[in-house]
């Protein structure tokens, strides 16, 4: 150990900090027979289950960066994520790099409006579990419509990330048809003893490419023209996987796409005022009668993006407490 720390020119508590990191990352560390003064070495992975795992450089950066980007107050398994941060940087360091020169201490992530997650570690996980061993779960949940929380059993299908925060598809046996929840809105979640089938139509391939945000519905066609000035910032960007634009001789652009999730598309569609004409549809598209849209939603129609929407005062809460039917 003095060896090793005259050699890199630090303290010992530095060399053995990171035999540790090198022990976490499955490299046993050893020592003489003697025990004083030990020579560490590696111990011979033959016979054991420590896998050989190297990072190289970029790597450890690549990871550092994703880190930087997950680990906020608010976010889930915050401990957990700057755990694995320290284990990476020591890991890096070994590779005789400075500590600030890192990604994560090149990059400065700002969350806006992010949801609170940091208590939500222990739901996430019995999801999880709830999701690979197919067994129900009850929930307890709070919807901003109702006063008190309450409680539902719920078949968890598949967890969801978008940006604007993490969500369940799943099932609930009273009601069927998908049901998704914001996990923000989840005070407790118990494993059951009960087990379940995945619903034979549940595909989450083509939730991916129908739906526009979290809300599943049938898809509709969307036309919206953009002012010429917001043409370079609309197609900079990809909305949907099903967009395509055709440029117009004013330096405008006509996008279309196909997607599920009118509220969500009206929202977006409203966020660009008076840039974004609707073109189509011309109405609202017919509703399930088993599942009736809420009173005074916003609807999208054509139009200008302001005046052209009908949005109004009291609209309902965000349909991720919403039924939405599969469609066929």
């Amino acid at each position: 150990m003095q060896d090793l720390a005259r050699r890199f020119q630090t303290r010992r508590e530095t060399i053995y900090r990171d035999l540790h990191a090198l022990e976490e990352a499955g490299y046993p560390i050893g020592g003489d027979e003697n025990g004083l003064l030990s020579r560490p070495r590696l111990l011979n992975h033959r016979g054991t289950s420590h896998p050989e795992i190297r990072f190289n450089l970029r790597e450890l950066d690549a990871l550092l960066w994703v880190l930087a980007h997950s680990e906020t107050a608010k976010a889930p398994f915050r401990d957990q994520l700057s755990s694995a941060a320290e284990k990476l940087r020591a890991l890096r360091s070994l590779q005789h790099c400075s500590p600030a020169d890192a990604a994560d201490e090149v990059v400065s992530v700002l969350h806006r409006g992010a949801r609170d997650y940091s208590r939500h570690s222990a739901a996430i996980l019995s999801l999880m579990e709830g999701i690979l061993r197919e067994r129900r779960t009850r929930i307890c949940y709070r919807s901003p419509s109702r006063p008190e929380p309450h409680d539902f059993d719920y078949d968890p299908y598949r967890l969801l990330t978008v940006p604007d925060g993490l969500y369940c598809l799943g099932q609930t046996p009273a009601h069927g048809g998908l049901t998704t929840l914001a996990l923000d809105r989840i005070d407790s979640v118990t494993l059951l003893d009960e087990s379940f089938k995945v619903d034979t139509v549940f595909d989450p391939a083509r939730i991916e490419q129908d739906a526009f945000g979290v809300v599943w519905e049938n898809p509709i066609t969307v036309v919206v023209r953009f002012s010429a000035n917001q043409t370079p910032y609309v197609k900079e960007r990809l909305w949907h996987p099903s967009q395509s634009f055709r440029d117009l001789a004013n330096g405008s652009v006509e996008m279309t796409f196909r997607a599920a999730g009118e509220f969500e598309i009206t929202r977006w569609i409203l966020s660009w005022g008076d840039a974004a004409e609707v073109l189509a549809p011309d109405s609202t598209p017919p509703t399930d009668p088993r599942h009736p849209r809420p009173r005074r939603r916003p609807v999208l129609r054509r139009g200008l993006g302001g005046p052209g929407i009908e949005s109004v005062a009291g609209q309902s809460e965000f349909p991720s407490d919403s039924r939405p039917t599969m469609p066929a």
